[in-house]
């Protein structure tokens, strides 16, 4: 028997170039200090974006870290990494969704596209919070 075709929500479609333009411009800016250029991090204090089923993964979880930071342990390839992402201030939802869009496709992910309603939707629900995120609120490890 045949497997179903994928939903069109979780199928692949690659990001085009304008918008993985934008995307690397926003991570140069915001990201590649800690993250590095090729999405590495710096073990143990900032993890790699590469290679990242968190990255990939639901893209509601990378929304509230960029928008209101992450902290607590959180153990990625084996490494345990308990430094602080702090919110990233001045960008809009046109440029999280660029920027995440630009990881999930980048440094070997094969992740969805991230629109800017996805990230207001995100921005919406939690309006109201003014602390970061920590990993076992989020129930990651």
């Amino acid at each position: 028997m045949a497997s179903p075709a994928p939903s069109s929500a979780n199928a692949f479609v690659k990001a085009d170039d304008e918008t993985m333009k934008r995307g690397l411009a926003v991570y140069s800016r915001t990201c590649i200090a800690c993250h590095q250029a090729n999405g590495m991090g710096l073990a143990p204090v900032f993890p790699p974006l590469a290679n990242s089923s968190i990255a990939v993964g639901d893209a509601t979880l990378p929304i509230k870290f960029i928008l209101h930071g992450l902290m607590g342990p959180l153990t990625v390839g084996g490494t345990t990494y308990n430094s602080m992402m702090p919110a990233v201030a001045g960008v809009n939802d046109q440029e999280i969704a660029d920027v995440l869009t630009y990881v999930r496709q980048s440094f070997g992910n094969q992740g969805t596209l991230v629109t800017p309603d996805q990230v207001k939707a995100v921005r919406e629900a939690n309006a109201s919070r003014t602390t970061p995120w920590t990993t076992t609120e989020l129930g990651l490890k």
